[in-house]
């Protein structure tokens, strides 16, 4: 294998693990959004309905 090859080669997994680290972060963002939506809804139905207090 020539250098000019393992260059692309490297380049293209370099590519790779830079575009799944961009995913996986979005995916993470999504999933703690969601938690505060419903975190956030839950509270407020909690309000609504009393929550024990008088």
């Amino acid at each position: 294998m020539s250098a000019g090859a393992r260059a692309r080669a490297g380049v293209l997994t370099g590519g790779v693990l830079v575009a799944a680290g961009v995913w996986v972060g979005v995916a993470m963002a999504a999933g703690l959004v969601t938690a505060g939506v419903l975190l956030v809804a839950y509270c407020l139905l909690l309000m609504d309905v009393g929550g024990g207090s008088p």
